[in-house]
């Protein structure tokens, strides 16, 4: 069980790497959904979750990102690229920027059951 989301939060581009106490709760990761993503400049994301882990890596922009755990703990990010962002399934999160964001997103294994999409509390 996640108990801060600091843990969530890995700065590759600073050599963090992503420490025991996170891998062991993440499932493996599915590299088939690995894509590019680019987010427009303002664009408003709503604050959701999902029933499986996802992953952001960004390569151009500073997004504010947030995350709140299950237990109510929240915490906002200002995030620069090289950046990694490992949001566990039922972590909910949302980011923002006032310009182009381009990053790599991918999602872990997807379990039997799980639900698909944004998940709103």
């Amino acid at each position: 069980m996640i108990t801060s989301p600091d843990l969530c939060i890995v700065k590759l581009s600073q050599g963090e790497r992503i420490p025991e106490s996170l891998a062991t709760l993440l499932d493996p990761a599915d590299m088939g959904s690995l894509h590019e993503y680019v987010l427009p400049a303002g664009t408003e994301v709503e604050l959701h979750y999902h029933d499986f882990d996802e992953y952001w890596l960004f390569r151009e922009g500073t997004p504010s990102i947030t995350l709140n755990l299950p237990d109510g703990a929240s915490k906002t990010y200002q995030l620069n690229p090289g950046d990694l962002v490992a949001t566990l399934r039922g972590v909910a999160h949302t980011l923002h920027a006032d310009h182009v964001l381009r990053y790599y997103q991918w999602n872990g294994e997807i379990r039997p059951g799980t639900r698909s999409g944004h998940l709103l509390r």
